[in-house]
């Protein structure tokens, strides 16, 4: 049976892989979670077992060995620097998940769930012997440090009074068991098809009404917070298609077992001629420990490799055609997915790739006073230009044909933070994907990045920008904690100097009472690991080899 320490690796990897570098990282650790997480890793488990019940036995024996919680141990890290408390804080947000299927939240609610999950019995004070009030915070600390050495950003928050400790685990649950049931249900009833992405089922979920506020209250995030739960609707309609129950032969909650697709966005190539080519963009899958995979596309297959995290390289040629039915490919070479979708969309906003300029793909959530690229479909032109009457946004230039009935609108910004006012006709979908999540946003310019978690390198950081809609706006930078910069700025200025130490960073801005938060690493320049030599060949010359421009001697 895999041990306390394999299945810390497992919940690590299971919740960093797959997430592109600057994102949210939830440790969502549930029933379901767990067995899809074993079957991944060590295949079917023992006849009469599951492997949440392998994971608790796993917790049971190395945090709770006699009938006490022994933690402190777990704020070592293991020798590859992961910090040895994720499979217990694991544990804690099982419990949670539990007391959410049990419907009423309160602090001894959360802690009899706790100890069942770790096999003890509860102390007099409520909480289970061997765990003091606090405890466990510093471990969701030191989680978030690790996080955020790799260049993520840990989502655990403490709450406030006697929830302060339980809402850390509390706040790693998008969608609990209950709410995946509710779901089920109005993909069945409603006919949601499994080839769509998660930006189209959320704002279709927006339009259509859900039955549930703490669902109203997830499709009203906006940014990276938006695009958490955009993944999480998403796996839920994909688990549901996948257990059967949209051909009528499942209940919809399974998931463990059963293949996903991929989902692809676009990515769009100009040459030097100016001769435009769209490509499949396949997102990395979070969570899913993937092998060598191979997609047919024309009779081909084409390679699915890792171009960047979160994201494969762009592959094959997308049609119009295409853009306007959606397309299925098969996958090979992974029993977890079976298929790569591009979902017929009405249109696509495609960021600058920022390892690539000029270039444009499906990257994420643009951000304030960001440009992007939009390509739609030419029925979507007359709110497009509604919305820039009413002063929502620009764009340079007139939109350009794109092929049999879509358009490219280039150099699109976000002009108005008024979105809310004005209708969105037949557009909501695009409203509210233009829709800014924000008044306020952080934006960094330049720099040089290492490969090492995205962080930049010491004497080549990025200048720092605070992005607004008004004409004030205060900046705070802290190193490792501490303030080293705050000042009143003025928005749409990019300011350099300020991260010119080695450390980690929390950069704020505020604005009318909006504040925006972006993390970053600096590393010294002695941090950087050698890389491999890459194996040349080259021609020979006289006694010498060439490659490009190494020149070795030949040994005779």
């Amino acid at each position: 049976m895999p041990s306390y320490y394999d299945w810390n690796t497992a919940l690590i990897e299971h919740v960093t892989h797959g997430a592109p570098l600057g994102s949210t990282v939830y440790l969502e650790v549930s029933d379901e979670s767990l067995e899809r997480i074993g079957v991944q890793r060590w295949g079917a488990p023992a006849a009469g077992t599951t492997w949440a019940g392998d994971f608790r036995a796993a917790v049971q024996e190395s945090c709770a060995p006699r009938g006490r919680v022994e933690v402190a141990w777990t704020l070592r890290n293991d020798p590859r620097g992961r910090p040895l408390s994720a499979a217990f804080l694991g544990a804690t947000v099982l419990a949670a998940s539990h007391m959410a299927s049990a419907g009423v939240v309160h602090e001894r609610n959360y802690f009899q769930r706790l100890a069942e999950v770790l096999g003890v019995p509860l102390a007099s004070q409520g909480r289970p012997p061997g765990l003091p009030s606090g405890e466990e915070e510093p471990l969701w600390r030191a989680w978030a440090r690790f996080l955020r050495r790799r260049g993520y950003d840990s989502t655990a928050r403490a709450g406030e009074g006697a929830l302060r400790f339980i809402a850390y685990p509390i706040s790693q649950s998008l969608l609990n068991g209950a709410e995946r049931q509710r779901l089920a249900r109005l993909f069945a009833e409603r006919g949601y098809p499994a080839g769509w992405d998660g930006e189209t089922l959320a704002s279709r979920l927006r339009a259509d009404g859900v039955p549930s506020r703490k669902l109203q209250e997830l499709l009203q995030r906006t940014g990276a917070a938006a695009e958490d739960v955009q993944g999480a609707l998403l796996d839920a309609l994909q688990a549901f298609h996948a257990s059967g129950a949209g051909e009528g032969t499942g209940d919809g909650l399974g998931g463990a077992w059963s293949a996903r697709q991929l989902v692809a966005g676009l990515y769009r190539d100009e040459d030097w001629r100016g001769e435009v080519t769209y490509r499949l963009f396949p997102k990395q899958p979070r969570g899913v420990r993937l092998t060598d995979m191979r997609a047919r596309l024309g009779g081909q297959d084409w390679p699915l490799q890792l171009e960047r995290p979160g994201y494969y390289q762009p592959l094959g040629d997308v049609s119009a055609q295409d853009l306007h039915t959606g397309a299925r490919f098969e996958v090979t070479g992974s029993p977890f997915v079976d298929a790569l979708v591009l979902p017929a969309r009405d249109f696509w906003l495609l960021r600058e790739d920022p390892d690539l300029r000029g270039q444009f793909a499906s990257l994420g959530t643009p951000g304030l006073g960001e440009h992007v690229l939009l390509l739609t479909r030419d029925t979507l032109l007359p709110d497009l230009r509604r919305f820039r009457d009413e002063g929502l946004l620009a764009w340079t230039g007139e939109p350009t044909a794109a092929g049999d009935g879509w358009v490219e609108v280039r150099d699109v910004l976000v002009t108005g933070n008024h979105w809310a006012e004005i209708p969105a006709g037949a557009a909501r979908a695009l409203h509210d994907a233009l829709r800014p999540p924000g008044g306020v946003s952080v934006r960094l310019h330049g720099g040089v990045r290492s490969q090492r978690g995205g962080a930049y390198l010491l004497g080549g950081a990025p200048d720092v920008e605070v992005t607004s809609f008004w004409t004030d706006a205060h900046l705070t930078v802290c190193r490792d904690g501490q303030e080293v910069y705050a000042a009143p700025v003025t928005p749409n200025e990019p300011l350099g100097g300020l991260l010119d130490a080695a450390g980690e960073y929390e950069v704020t801005a505020e604005s009318r009472g909006v504040r925006s938060v972006r993390l970053l690493t600096v590393l010294d320049w002695t941090a950087l690991r050698a890389a491999p030599a890459p194996e040349m060949s080259g021609v020979t010359l006289g006694g010498a080899q060439v490659c490009g421009p190494f020149v070795w001697e030949v040994q005779a």
